[in-house]
């Protein structure tokens, strides 16, 4: 009678297990992985005020939970590359050219969840890091290009403020105020040029009433924002300095409609206190209450994992074999 009640009870598990719904398969080059890498994009510039935008280099992995009465749960690993448009630009991140592998390359690393429902995708969590491409890859681009500098460097500081000034005097209107230093590589020293980028706004204070202690950047609907690209070179034995800089001042931008509450461009940022670091890390972007400082970003690596063993489990519980059938992944690169 016991082999019997156990027999049946063998027979009712793997039954049980054999119903239990698995996640559908979604392949990482397929136009619902693309449609979901760009959701996920939209929300992680959106939220990163400082540096440059990041466009979608490669989906590493993703993976698709059973669907429920709210949808189903995305997730999606992102590699990223960083764009050369300064985070305030206008210009759809889809359309910004990536940073070159010669100028030190910031690679960005994304872990994100996210819902599907009604065949659209919201944003749930978010975890994310960056770092320069490394300096031999650099070199075996370019054996004479520089590396990344400090940002609060004396000579990257300097040549900003030697930018700067060139700008506000051309400029017979707006006084204009550093927000931040984007990059900045400096080759010598025989030749001592400082390349820099930097992110300008306009302040309440006119050039012909520009009092430097009083004048402060413009916020909300007046914040106006531009950005500066280009050199400051000392030459041997010359007294002046060499500036050959370009700046773009873009139209203010109407804070726009998300429905996904993300915070937009015409939300001002703060201005951004320079430290020893030599990029915008994206851990440090306001992604919210899943960003890489969180708790929350701890569970969603351990929900990431979870999804990855239910994907890989047979219908009997056990983990599939080598033929099993599994996501194509990762896609291909689409930059380097």
């Amino acid at each position: 009678m016991k082999l019997l009640l156990l027999s049946l009870l063998f027979i009712c598990t793997t039954f049980a297990l054999a119903k239990k719904p698995t996640g559908r398969i979604v392949d990482c080059d397929s136009p619902e992985a693309n449609e979901a890498a760009l959701e996920a994009l939209h929300f992680i510039n959106a939220n990163h005020h400082h540096g440059y935008k990041f466009v979608v280099n490669q989906v590493e992995d993703i993976h698709v939970l059973p669907e429920t009465v709210n949808g189903e749960i995305f997730y999606v690993e992102l590699d990223l590359l960083e764009s050369k448009c300064p985070w305030v630009s206008p210009t759809p991140a889809e359309n910004c050219p990536v940073r070159p592998r010669a100028e030190q390359a910031v690679e960005g690393d994304c872990k994100i969840k996210l819902q599907k429902q009604n065949g659209n995708f919201t944003v749930l969590g978010v975890s994310c890091k960056s770092k320069p491409d490394s300096g031999e890859n650099v070199f075996r681009a370019c054996s004479s290009c520089p590396l990344l500098a400090p940002l609060n460097d004396t000579q990257v500081v300097h040549a900003v403020d030697v930018a700067l000034l060139g700008f506000n005097n051309g400029n017979n209107t707006v006084y204009y105020k550093l927000h931040e230093i984007g990059r900045a590589q400096i080759q010598g020293p025989a030749n001592n040029k400082v390349q820099v980028e930097f992110v300008i706004a306009a302040s309440n204070c006119s050039n012909e009433n520009a009092a430097l202690d009083s004048c402060v950047a413009l916020t909300g609907e007046g914040a106006h924002y531009g950005s500066c690209a280009g050199s400051v070179t000392k030459l041997p034995e010359a007294q002046d300095e060499e500036l050959d800089m370009q700046c773009t001042v873009y139209e203010p931008q109407p804070p726009q409609v998300d429905q996904t509450g993300v915070p937009s461009i015409g939300v001002p940022a703060q201005p951004l206190v320079v430290h020893g670091h030599f990029h915008h890390n994206l851990r440090h972007s306001s992604l919210g209450p899943h960003s890489s400082e969180s708790n929350s970003a701890e569970k969603l690596l351990l929900h990431l994992h979870q999804a990855k063993s239910a994907v890989k489990r047979s219908l009997f519980g056990k983990h599939s074999g080598p033929n099993a059938l599994r996501p194509r992944c990762p896609g291909k690169k689409i930059f380097f």
